[in-house]
């Protein structure tokens, strides 16, 4: 799945799932622009894509603001003379009772999960066009097929962009871009070390087992195991995909405990 010359655009880059993208699509031959609110993360990110052998550059901003996603694909253009990938992986999760949430929260999920996903995808547009085609992944969730409770708005944002990815694929296949999407289900993230940082140490441990029991491979997955299936969906041997989730979740959506 050799990327050489191919120059990729990854939102929410400054850790997690991002960041391995990033360093996958390096290792692979491509040229990276890393997005994400955390300027010194995206730093971070920069010196492993320089270190796995390509070059990158940094675009912070938030994708709730067009203007800063704009940036990202001009930084693509300016400084690798075009976009062939947009990743639109920036993404948050507040989880609470719908009843309970907070209406800015609820705001700022829609806005960041989905909406920012939408323009992200929407600016790139013109640039992968100008190319001759290209590729847009979005990385949606498991949780858009089977969640929990307190996810409602995660888990509708998440379904969102898997009902976005069929339709866009209808729009610009016209134009030689792919549109797919990748559904992880729990991974080993600074995400998931937040949601174990309110619980004591056993409290902690037996989540994790729990979580681990549910899938049917029994272990949580980590980033370069999304990272390697991105990088297939944005490759030639890929070519012939379009308008597809691909579920990497362990097995997780497979299981049925009773």
């Amino acid at each position: 799945m050799g990327l050489e010359g191919t120059v990729a655009a990854i939102t929410g880059a400054g850790s997690g799932i991002g960041r391995g993208i990033a360093v996958a699509l390096a290792a692979a031959g491509g040229k990276v622009v890393v997005n994400d609110v955390d300027a010194d993360g995206l730093e971070e990110t920069v010196r492993l894509v320089r270190a796995a052998g390509s070059d990158g550059r940094a675009s912070a901003g938030d994708v709730r603001r067009r203007a800063d996603v704009q940036a990202v694909v001009g930084a693509a253009v300016t400084n690798f003379g075009g976009l062939d990938v947009m990743v639109a992986n920036a993404a948050i999760g507040i989880y609470v009772d719908l009843e309970e949430m907070a209406p800015d929260d609820l705001d700022r999920v829609l806005d960041v999960n989905l909406k920012g996903a939408l323009t992200s995808a929407q600016l790139a547009i013109p640039a992968l066009r100008e190319r001759g085609g290209g590729s847009i992944v979005f990385v949606t969730s498991v949780q858009a097929y089977a969640t929990l409770r307190g996810c409602v708005a995660y888990g509708a944002t998440k379904a969102g962009l898997v009902a976005a990815t069929r339709a866009l694929a209808v729009e610009l296949g016209e134009h030689g871009i792919r549109v797919n999407a990748i559904a992880p289900g729990t991974i080993d993230t600074p995400m998931l070390a937040r949601d174990l940082d309110g619980m004591n140490p056993a409290d902690a441990e037996g989540f994790l087992d729990r979580v681990s029991a549910a899938n049917a491979l029994g272990r949580i997955g980590t980033v370069e195991e999304v990272a390697d299936v991105v990088c297939f969906l944005v490759s030639d041997a890929a070519r012939y995909v379009t308008g597809a989730t691909i579920v990497a979740d362990g097995g997780f959506l497979a299981v049925k405990r009773i």
